[in-house]
């Protein structure tokens, strides 16, 4: 077998591949033994013809497609283990040469991971650490967020009276009603397990902080991986894109979907096309493809995976909470998740 290996552009490869004449006779037999198995010949039980008989049976163009089938599949497959090629999705396969007592020719374009050097990520990550600010909580921002508690629950109680049909007596003013944020002990009752105002303050300031942290903290995760994708340069395979591209575009049908909408209703009401959603969202999909292939270099380079029991303990209870899923998408879907973590745990430890 001769082969040659060329460089395409983005992220693709051609293999021309040459499979001598003596070579190829040798799937003959194969591909006789497996059009018998699925031929009806008169005075033989089907797939049970002999071989002689088989030929004489197919036309002989169907004889060396068949013959060709076998021979891509078992030499392509070796061309990508010898050459350790990083193969992504399925190949185009084209016949350059097919022909009787000849030798047999193909080529095969194949998506392949792109070879990316990193930027120093660690230097990266460092100076946006280095922007890291204290987080607090000011009377002020507590004030207004129990404000927007009250008025919250009010609302929902008026929306369960009307639901309920009870008729409750509420107090009407001239213009919009005055809620402050001012607390008694049985108003935080109504909020959940507290005792007192106190009480209620103190964890309700915890859970801000710790939002506002939570905020801050993928901001920073978002400005280091924006830095980092600044300083690489790559040529992603269509292949990725497009499958980000189908994320994006299958989240949002969903959404619609458990809104209670038709996605082709709101096409329609926002006067665009499919077609002109995933121009839109094609520079976010190729973005996202960049910063899950430079996550999966970073987690390579530095061995980051996650501990096998965080994954069995995350698993379970998604199989406890989605009673009925698959076990291998989820674990696919929790590793995929927790392998992300433990990467971004690395990147905000760089000083």
């Amino acid at each position: 077998m001769k082969k040659t290996i060329k460089k395409l552009p983005k992220s693709q490869i051609l293999i021309e591949v040459s499979i001598p004449q003596e070579t190829f006779e040798s799937y003959r037999d194969k591909a006789l033994a497996h059009m018998g198995e699925h031929m009806e010949i008169t005075g033989f039980r089907k797939g049970k013809a002999p071989k002689h008989i088989v030929e004489k049976s197919v036309k002989q163009s169907s004889l060396l497609e068949e013959m060709a089938q076998h021979s891509i599949g078992e030499h392509f497959s070796k061309i990508l283990v010898d050459e350790k090629i990083d193969a992504i999705g399925r190949p185009k396969i084209t016949i350059t040469k097919l022909e009787k007592d000849s030798s047999f020719e193909f080529n095969a374009v194949i998506d392949v991971f792109p070879d990316v050097e990193l930027p120093d990520c660690k230097k990266i990550a460092a100076k946006v650490n280095k922007t890291k600010k204290d987080v607090e909580v000011t009377d002020e921002e507590l004030d207004k967020a129990i404000i927007e508690l009250k008025k919250a629950r009010a609302h929902n109680q008026k929306i369960q009276d009307e639901e309920t049909g009870e008729e409750i007596n509420h107090e009407h003013k001239e213009g919009e009603e005055v809620v402050d944020a001012n607390l008694t002990d049985e108003d935080v009752k109504k909020f959940g397990p507290f005792e007192t105002v106190s009480d209620f303050k103190e964890k309700y300031r915890a859970n801000i902080k710790f939002e506002k942290e939570s905020q801050e903290r993928e901001k920073r995760r978002v400005e280091t991986l924006d830095g980092i994708i600044g300083e690489t340069t790559m040529e992603l395979p269509d292949v990725l894109i497009e499958s980000e591209l189908e994320n994006l575009i299958g989240r949002l049908k969903a959404d619609i979907t458990n809104a209670g909408l038709k996605f082709d209703d709101y096409l329609n009401h926002i006067k665009k096309t499919e077609d002109d959603l995933r121009a839109e969202y094609l520079p976010d999909a190729e973005k996202r493809a960049k910063m899950e292939f430079i996550m999966y270099k970073i987690g390579d380079a530095e061995k980051l995976v996650p501990k096998p029991e965080e994954v069995d303990r995350e698993v379970k209870r998604l199989m406890e909470m989605y009673n009925g899923a698959d076990e291998n998408r989820a674990k696919a879907y929790v590793t995929h998740l927790l392998s992300n973590e433990e990467i971004f745990r690395f990147l905000e430890s760089q000083e």
